[in-house]
């Protein structure tokens, strides 16, 4: 048995025992989590060992699906956040609950265009449809191909109406300025703590009105939670750089009744733009997402012009991100 295994399948567990919490309870795994963070995370900070767009996108090509089976399908029983108390519930009956919170606070604000950037599996955004619409504009992005097209499927599966989406990083969106009524992310900046900053400033870039960030909250979570973000790598300092904007009102943030992981608490961000755009314009184009020009779509890419860049079409979705472009004169 390797030191690792030892100290997580020994030594870890006997001292939860110790501190007086039952298996299977959740006191024994705020503990468990607890301890394995303070043990590992100087440990990955000697080692360099830090989230990357690459390593997230690998992750969750691999985990494909899965997101479809929480929120439809498979009852796993797990701890969650359900109106405010830590409970034991199925998966399915959880994410319902967030999905209703999310409707609730979108129903603050009139679109007729939305964006989800980190569309994953689409959950979100088909809940989105199916509240709102079916007059609404619906665009999602994802770094994760594989995921939009599990996605889609089962998008199609429960609509006529399908959204428009594509491959493409956070940091460079592949749509004009000013292009969408809202848009949303959810456990999305989570995931790229070193470039959030580029992400957000993308993401004002392109919404009109509105901007809600249900992301988890280093700032609001607990000493636990604070210390599971630090061991993951997760997101911190999204207040401070949103405070640091002139042209935008934040609305004061908070921890939401209704969360997948307690230790992984969603807060909520709403935001509203000062110069909010008064086009009604709903037909939004793909644009490079290098230069922010005009593309041509040819018989299986789109083509940039001004980049000189070719960006490929797989399955019906453009993979709209420079990594994976292909430079071409003409």
């Amino acid at each position: 048995m390797s030191v690792s295994k030892f100290f997580k399948q020994i030594i870890i567990p006997l001292i939860v025992r110790v501190m007086g919490a039952k298996k299977g309870t959740w006191k024994s795994k705020k503990y468990t989590t607890l301890i394995i963070s303070i043990l590992s995370i100087p440990v990955k900070r000697l080692k360099g060992l830090r989230r990357t767009s690459k390593v997230v996108e690998m992750q969750y090509d691999e985990i494909a699906g899965a997101y479809i089976q929480d929120n439809y399908y498979s009852h796993k029983l797990r701890y969650s956040v359900v109106n405010g108390e830590i409970q034991e519930i199925s998966s399915i009956d959880n994410m319902r609950e967030i999905r209703l919170e999310i409707r609730d606070k979108l129903s603050e604000c009139k679109f007729q265009t939305v964006l989800e950037v980190g569309v994953g599996e689409l959950t979100t955004l088909e809940d989105i449809y199916q509240c709102f619409g079916p007059n609404i504009e619906c665009f999602g992005v994802d770094l994760s191909l594989n995921r939009i097209r599990h996605g889609l499927e089962e998008f199609k599966k429960r609509h006529d109406k399908h959204p428009v989406v594509a491959k493409a990083n956070a940091t460079k969106l592949p749509f004009p300025d000013n292009s969408f009524d809202l848009v949303v992310t959810r456990h999305t900046l989570e995931q790229m703590p070193h470039i959030y900053q580029d992400a957000l400033d993308e993401i004002l870039r392109v919404s009109k009105n509105y901007v809600y960030l249900f992301e988890p909250s280093y700032e609001l979570g607990s000493l636990t939670q604070k210390l599971k973000m630090l061991n993951n790598d997760y997101v911190r300092g999204i207040p401070a750089f949103l405070n640091k904007k002139s042209n935008i009102t934040v609305h004061s943030p908070y921890l939401m009744r209704n969360s997948a992981n307690p230790l992984n608490h969603t807060a909520c961000y709403k935001i509203s733009k000062n110069n909010a755009s008064t086009s009604k314009n709903k037909n939004i184009p793909f644009v490079c997402p290098i230069t922010k020009s005009e593309m041509k779509m040819l018989d299986n890419y789109f083509y940039s012009e001004k980049a000189k860049r070719a960006f490929p079409i797989f399955d019906g979705i453009p993979v709209l991100d420079e990594e994976y472009s292909i430079i071409i004169t003409r």
